[in-house]
Order: structure tokens, then sequence, then C-alpha cells
């Protein structure tokens, strides 16, 4: 005779089986789903670069009989700092390279630009645009977003998505960011230098994007070393990879980062999965590093911004 126990056990048991059994189906239900959304991403970001490819290119070349906008962003401002090292703030040398690089292009009536900033704060224009397109700005803004980086306030974040659309709509040729890195270690700052540059898959026009970058990095390695360390984003669409090798981009000192002023999948999801459609080329320069003594000196800025002009003038007229 079967024991009571026994059949309560046996009972339990299937329970518990079936319950890892339907878990299981769920998981790999979850992870099917997972798996069909990301090849979605990964298609329809292959059709979009290769839709793109020859269109971005030519509109770089094809705009030597007018002057091209350039719209320098010097990185953050008085109340985000950036970085710190020997040379101070990050936000006050990016404005002194900003400076310099505009004296330049002062002397070439070729160029028009705008700064992002001349002060400590944002320009008059900016912060115009922040305020008449706020509504538009808090939709890019969600709670994902804020997983980004937890030292930007809900106000910086939108101020950034405020100065990359600000850009876009005023219909500025190149968007242009400039950084100086930072090396947390302070037994390596000092055989630690060098630039990198940075583009996002999420940019609109990032075939132009990256030949832009490809020639800032030929001209400033006529002078300047790569840097060691460069960071690409921890997850990057996988059709990145069927036109660019990791490797190529590192010896070039470029990497590729969704951020919200070249362009993030969050604004790329905001727009349904599709690129910004008035997107303009976006590149952003860690032009050395922040405790690098020899960056300094305003001499030194100034062969750093000519370098950059160089590249810019092989880009838009040679």
């Amino acid at each position: 005779m079967t024991n009571k126990n026994d059949m309560n056990n046996n009972r339990n048991h299937f329970i518990i089986f079936a319950t890892v059994i339907v878990v299981i189906i769920i998981v790999a239900f979850v992870s099917l789903l997972a798996t069909i959304k990301d090849t979605t991403i990964v298609d329809t970001l292959t059709k979009q670069y290769q839709e793109t490819a020859t269109n971005k290119i030519v509109s770089i070349t094809d705009k030597t009989n007018k002057q091209i906008k350039i719209f320098i962003n010097p990185a953050h401002n008085a109340a985000t700092k950036g970085n710190i090292g020997y040379l101070g703030y990050e936000f006050y040398m990016t404005l002194r390279l900003a400076q310099e690089l505009a004296k330049i292009l002062d002397e070439d009536n070729r160029f028009v630009y705008e700064l992002s900033r001349d002060t400590g704060i944002y320009s008059r224009g900016v912060k115009e645009y922040l305020t008449n397109n706020y509504a538009k700005l808090v939709d890019f803004y969600n709670e994902e977003l804020e997983k980004r980086d937890f030292s930007l306030t809900r106000y910086q974040t939108l101020e950034l998505y405020s100065i990359r659309n600000y850009a876009i709509e005023n219909k500025f040729d190149l968007f242009l960011s400039l950084h100086f890195d930072y090396e947390p270690y302070i037994s390596k700052r000092n055989n630690t230098e060098g630039f990198h540059l940075m583009v996002s898959p999420y940019n609109g026009q990032f075939q132009a994007s990256m030949q832009i970058a490809n020639t800032i990095s030929q001209k400033m390695r006529e002078k300047y070393k790569i840097a060691k360390n460069i960071d690409f984003d921890y997850i990057l669409p996988e059709s990145v990879w069927k036109f660019y090798s990791k490797e190529d981009l590192v010896q070039n000192g470029i990497a590729l980062r969704g951020t919200i002023l070249l362009g993030d999948k969050f604004e790329y999801d905001y727009y349904n999965q599709k690129f910004n459609p008035n997107d303009i080329p976006s590149v952003s320069i860690s032009a050395g590093y922040i405790h690098d003594w020899k960056l300094g000196p305003t001499k030194a800025l100034r062969e750093l911004a000519e370098k950059i002009y160089e590249a810019l003038v092989d880009i838009y007229f040679n």
C-alpha cells in the first residue's frame, strides 16, 4: 500500500519539477524575444549605415563653395567642472583650447563658428533653446538615462541635449566637442600622454563623423601620440563591426561610444530606432591629459588648435 507521505512527496516533487520547467520556458522565451529585438536593431542599423555611407561622405566635400559652419563645444562648465589635474579644471582648459581654435578660424573666412560657451556658463543661444524647447528635451530624459551618469543632474542632462539639438537645428556642418582626459593613478601620470577621438554609432551621420575623426587623427599624429587607454562602450551595435575593426580604430585613436552630445541609444530609441533625420557630423576630441603639464602654456594649446584646423581644411577644402 502506498504510503501517504510518499504520495505527498511525489506530488511536491512533481510541482517543483513542473515549476522549474515553466520557469525555463519563460526564460527561454524572454531570451528569444531579446535576441529577436537585438537582431532587429542590428539589421536596422546595418541598413541605415549602408544607405547613408556614400551620401554622408559626399556631404562633406560638396560644400567648398560656401562657408563651413562649425559648432565648438568646450566640454563641461563651471557647474560640472569635469576632470581636475595639474592644469586645473577641465572646463577651464577646454575653453582655452576652444578660444585658440576660434582665433585661428577668425583668420580664415571660409569658416564661421559658434561656441557653446565663452565663459564658465553656456551661451545665451543655448539657454534660450533649452527654455523654448523644454518639453521636447524632457522627452529624451528618462529613468534609464540616469543610470548612464549619476554625476549629472536632470537639468545638466537637459543642457547637454540642448547643446546637441541647438547645433542640429541651426544646421551646422560640424559639431566639435573638446575634452581632456584623466589618469586616476598618480604614479602613472608622469608617463601618461596622448589624444583620442570619439564618435557615436547612433549619430545620424556616423560615416561622415568617422571620416572627419580619421582626418583629425592623421593630422594630430604628426605631432602627438595616441593615448594608450581608449575605452569603448561595453555594448555596441554588432552592425558597427561590419564596417570597422576595433584594432584599426584603436590604432587610429578613435573610440566608439554613445553619448548625449554625439548621439546616444536613448535618443535613437526615441526616434523609433532610426537616426535623427537632420543629424550633423559630430566628433569629440580628447586633446590630452589634464595633468600633462606640457599642455599648460598658451603656445602648446595654439599648436593643438593648429592641428585641428589643418584637419578641417583638409576635410572641407582639399
